[in-house]
């Protein structure tokens, strides 16, 4: 287990209550690091400059009462625990209203000091949940992602601030709304209007629309809220706009449609000019060779030369001309089972 001690601040003004505290932590040999006051000013000067996981305050003390430490720090989020005597059960009520986070009574055998161990354990652990309450609130509050919950009737319970940037609807105009005023049409249906394929092949998204009525694709992720019993008690729903991503997915797809449209068009080109050189190569080939075999005249062995090599280039361009043809029809097909 972890070894956590747990910073603890007693403001009593009573000597000997402050002892028996003192000597009760001890006895139990509790995981505590105290420190007490015996006044309100004594007190406020201590928690001025220290934080304390729990502060512990009697009802009446010498120079005012318990409440003045609550006025003063209860909004720094350390619990308190009033400590009152038998009898005054307005002065609880009135405690808690105040945001005290428990009560003890005070009896003359000092056995409310029995409760305090446990009493303090529930005050960190309640503390720890609302510092994780807080931390998640404020996660889905500030992210840029749209959030909204509904509960199992489908009526919209909570929304973020992005949702309300990115619908157009204040918060007091969508509570309480079905969920269904976001769909352009049933929220069920797969028609073309209302669903589209992402890019990817994999990815469905859905089109939602705005207060004003205009629609916009968004990418959605649900889940089921469950309870202890593991029963389905709401739906959280992350909405993210992505006419942006979308916008620039069309971008690409015209480049692309236009870029085959150009290599479609270098090919035609190429295998037009590939077989005017095809008819034309062998002609030049047979002249040359009617040449070198002196049918017009001996020629001299310079000129010969020149023709043989003229004729091993004719040579290399039809070859190169063969092989290129070869990798386009490999490439070609290759593409067009790509399609397929």
């Amino acid at each position: 287990m972890e070894n956590i001690r747990y910073k603890i601040l007693l403001i009593e003004d009573d000597k000997l209550d402050q002892k028996a505290f003192i000597r009760m932590v001890e006895d139990g040999e509790f995981p505590y690091d105290c420190k007490t006051a015996g006044s309100v000013s004594e007190a406020e000067i201590i928690l001025s400059s220290e934080r304390f996981d729990v502060v512990i305050a009697d009802y009446m003390l010498g120079d005012g009462t318990a409440f003045d430490i609550l006025n003063s720090f209860s909004m720094k989020g350390t619990p308190v625990i009033f400590v009152t005597g038998a009898g005054d059960e307005e002065v609880t009520i009135k405690a808690w209203q105040a945001g005290a986070y428990d009560y003890l009574i005070k009896d003359q055998e000092r056995n409310y000091l029995k409760f305090v161990p446990i009493t303090i354990e529930n005050a960190v652990r309640h503390k720890k949940i609302q510092a994780k309450l807080r931390l998640l609130s404020h996660t889905i509050v500030s992210t840029d992602d749209s959030i909204y919950i509904t509960d199992l009737e489908d009526k919209i319970t909570f929304v973020n601030r992005a949702f309300c940037e990115t619908y157009g609807y204040t918060e007091e105009e969508i509570l309480g709304k079905d969920c269904n005023i976001l769909w352009e049409g049933s929220p069920a249906s797969d028609s073309s209007e209302n669903v589209y394929q992402a890019v990817s092949g994999w990815e469905i998204g859905f089109f939602h629309k705005r207060k004003d009525g205009s629609k916009f694709p968004v990418s959605l992720t649900r889940s089921d809220v469950k309870d202890e019993s593991g029963n389905e008690v709401a739906l959280v729903v992350i909405s993210r706009d992505i006419s942006e991503r979308m916008q620039i997915e069309n971008e690409l797809r015209t480049e692309n449609r236009q870029l085959k449209k150009q290599n479609r068009l270098k090919s035609k080109l190429f295998f037009s000019t590939s077989n005017a050189l095809g008819m034309l190569l062998p002609t030049l080939k047979n002249i040359i060779r009617e040449a070198e075999m002196g049918t017009n005249g001996e020629i001299s062995p310079k000129l010969k030369e020149k023709l043989e090599s003229v004729e091993e280039n004719i040579d290399r361009i039809t070859k190169a001309i063969s092989d290129f043809k070869e990798l386009t029809e490999i490439d070609s097909d290759k593409m067009k089972v790509g399609a397929s």
